[in-house]
Formats: C-alpha cells, sequence, structure tokens
C-alpha cells in the first residue's frame, strides 16, 4: 500500500559547550617554556621547545595576550549569528498533520440504490429491506476506507456517525466513533464495517439529522488540543431532517446550513459531500448552501461535492486533504535549557535557500501561537512546499553567546 511521503522538518541546533565561540588567534607559549635555555635571551630568539614544539620564544620574557574572535553570539550590529564551533545537536520533527474528522451520514436512505430507489431482496422497486451490495452506502464506504488507510501518515483522521442510533434518530452526541488520532485506518474501517449489515448496506436509521450531527462534531472537536489544523468532512445523501417538533421527516435545512456556519467559525471548516443527491431540488440548493457555510465550497456549481460513484468519492477526499494539507512544522522545545539557545533566535532555509520572517504572512515564515514552538510558512513559498518544489526545510537554532 502506497503511503505518502511526510515532510521532516530537520532542526539543527547550534549548541554551546563552555568555551563556545572562543577561537584564539595566536596562543604561544607560557614564559620559560619556549625552550630549554632560551629564558629572554639577549637575540630575543628562545631555544628549541620541547613539548610544546619549535617556536619563538617570548620577547623580553613577556607574554602574549591571545586575541579572542567569536564566531558567533552577537556581531557589531547587535545582531545574533550562528557559530561554528558551537557544536552540533540535531533532531527532526514530522510535518504537522491536519485533524479530519469524518461526519458520515448512516440514515436509512443510504440503503436505496445510486438512483434513490429502495430494492426487494429479488430486486424489484419498492419495499424497505434495501439494496444490500447495490446500496448507497456499499458502493461508496470503499472509498472512505481505502483512502483514509492510504493516508493516515499524513492525516489524523476521526469518525462519527449520524444518526447515533435508533433509539434518538434527531438527536446526535458529541463524541466520536472512532477519536481522532494518527494511524487510524484500522479503526475507521472497523467501525464502518461494525455498522454494515450482511447484505452489504447499512444498520441505519431513520432522519437525517444534519443539524445537530455539525453541532455534536464542533463540540467534540473543541476539545482537541493539538496544534494541527481541524476539519470536518461531512458525508450526506440528502436533505437535513428533524427540524422542531417536526419528527424524522421534517426539513431542517435552514438550522443545519447555520450549525455547519457555526462550526467554521469555531475554527472547523466543513467540506461538504453529497452522494447521489441527483444534482436537482432542494437538496441540491441546501447541499451548496452547507458547503458555502463552512467555507470549502467547490469552485463550480453545484458548491458542494456531487459524487456518484466510489471513484468520484475518492477524488472529493483526496481534494479535501490537498486543501487541508499546510505549510506548518513543529520546532520547539528548543535544543538547549541552558540559555544558549532560543525559540526566537532561528534560520528557516527551504532546500538551503533562506525563509525570511514574515508576520504579514505574503511570503515567508511566522510563528502560529504565542509559544513560538511551531513556524508555519505563506505565500508562494508554501505552495512550493506544498508542490514538492521545495523538498526540505530546516531551521536552525543560533549558538546564543554572551
Amino acid at each position: 500500500m502506497h503511503r505518502s511521503t511526510a515532510y521532516f522538518l530537520a532542526i539543527v541546533a547550534a549548541v554551546a559547550f563552555g568555551g563556545c565561540g572562543y577561537k584564539p588567534a595566536g596562543s604561544v607559549a607560557p614564559a620559560g617554556a619556549a625552550g630549554a635555555g632560551g629564558m629572554g635571551g639577549a637575540s630575543g630568539t628562545g631555544g628549541t621547545g620541547g613539548a610544546a614544539g619549535a617556536g619563538t620564544g617570548d620577547t623580553g620574557g613577556m607574554r602574549m595576550t591571545p586575541v579572542i574572535m567569536l564566531d558567533g553570539g552577537n556581531d557589531l550590529a547587535g545582531n545574533s549569528t550562528p557559530d561554528a564551533n558551537c557544536g552540533a545537536r540535531s533532531k527532526t520533527a514530522m510535518k504537522v498533520a491536519p485533524d479530519i474528522l469524518i461526519v458520515l451520514d448512516r440514515s436509512g436512505s443510504m440503503n436505496d440504490d445510486i438512483s434513490n430507489q429502495m430494492c426487494r431482496p429479488d430486486g424489484g422497486g419498492g419495499g424497505g429491506q434495501g439494496c444490500g451490495a447495490q446500496s448507497k452506502w456499499a458502493l461508496m464506504i470503499p472509498a472512505i476506507t481505502q483512502v483514509v488507510s492510504e493516508t493516515d501518515v499524513d492525516v489524523n483522521w476521526g469518525l462519527k456517525f449520524f444518526p447515533d442510533s435508533n433509539a434518538s434518530t434527531c438527536n446526535v452526541n458529541t463524541t466520536a466513533a472512532v477519536p481522532v488520532a494518527p494511524g487510524n485506518g484500522a479503526a475507521i474501517t472497523a467501525a464502518i464495517m461494525a455498522a454494515t449489515s450482511a447484505n452489504g448496506g447499512v444498520m441505519g436509521f431513520n432522519g437525517t439529522p444534519t443539524r445537530s450531527a455539525a453541532a455534536g462534531a464542533t463540540t467534540y472537536m473543541s476539545t482537541l488540543t493539538d496544534m494541527s489544523p481541524k476539519f470536518i468532512l461531512l458525508a450526506t445523501d440528502g436533505l437535513p431532517t428533524c427540524a422542531g417538533d417536526g419528527g424524522a421527516g421534517a426539513d431542517d435545512s435552514a438550522a443545519a446550513v447555520s450549525a455547519i456556519g457555526a462550526a467554521h467559525t469555531a475554527g472547523f471548516p466543513t467540506f461538504v459531500v453529497g452522494i447521489a443527491t441527483g444534482g436537482t431540488g432542494t437538496a441540491d440548493t441546501t447541499l451548496s448552501s452547507m458547503a458555502t457555510a463552512g467555507g470549502l465550497p467547490r469552485a463550480a456549481t453545484p458548491a458542494y461535492y456531487p459524487v456518484t460513484n466510489a471513484t468520484e468519492l475518492a477524488a472529493a477526499i483526496k481534494t479535501l486533504i490537498g486543501a487541508a494539507g499546510t505549510c506548518t512544522f513543529q520546532i520547539g522545545p528548543n535544543p538547549t535549557d541552558d540559555g544558549s539557545t532560543s525559540l526566537d533566535r532561528i534560520n528557516v532555509f527551504g532546500d538551503q535557500e533562506e525563509i525570511t520572517l514574515d508576520p504579514t504572512h505574503a511570503n515567508g515564515y511566522d510563528y502560529t501561537d504565542a509559544t513560538k514552538t511551531s513556524i508555519e510558512v505563506h505565500g508562494p513559498l508554501c505552495a512550493q512546499i506544498m508542490s514538492g518544489e521545495i523538498k526540505n526545510v530546516m531551521v536552525t537554532f543560533r549558538c546564543l553567546v554572551t
């Protein structure tokens, strides 16, 4: 199975050890040790040196003062500079992966076929037995499990179903069936298969409580404390229901759009995928409105991502992965705690070309927050990193010598 190559951030720390940075320019042997019988001879020329090697004796028995050269610390302009003599300590850190929570519709209509027709076991129309291996659920879930398994190194995946159970089809809890974490491919596959019936359809429930699902996902995502950027992937096959006291069949479109907008405002953009929605009518309009409110609309009509087969669904998910990809790198903590390095005294390089600090985020790097334990590259330089044109990003900690 192919896995995408994760970006690595090489962090080279120039570390001060003892006399770090001192480079004696002209040390000589102490007086009386320049050479046997050569103590301040009349001509000023000492005898042949012993273990210290041959050399010129001290003039008049006087000892020369060494000249101290600083390769690091502060230059004459007061700028902190790297010190080649400080030694080196290095570590690597993986590029920060996005957190993506899949919010997956398991309503009863996912048991219909791709044309939204119900099936009988004998293949005829009508009835409520579901379409089994020809259901939307059976046709779509292989794409989800495959893409998640192939990218679980690059993405921290999580999974949430809606509805949660048949006991309360219009309410969705605030937990996840599979909590967001790295390496979740197998866990998500197992959870989806556990929700799959023997004939290949979904063990689904009535109602499509999209509003409650978006609100529950927002609450759950708010509990995550890692530094990763966070996204919601909503995959649904139809119109939101469960409005007010109207029950499982009441249209809840406006409230669903509002809930997805609230998720975006809270910092969780939502990517909307419509599974076999037909591309027309009220459902199409509502899903487009949800996509726009979620902050990740498609640059086409409709604004959501319509899919009718596994190939299209896989392509849509990969589009989200590309949109969620970041140029964020973890750099902290700084490699020493003795004051010889600092998180705010660094140089950043992309393939050995310096990337400058740019708080305007036009084309350079900046710290992601006040802790200064991670940086993000912005602008065209980020595009070069994402495309692979820039293959290596390095951060060098300056050796601070006072």
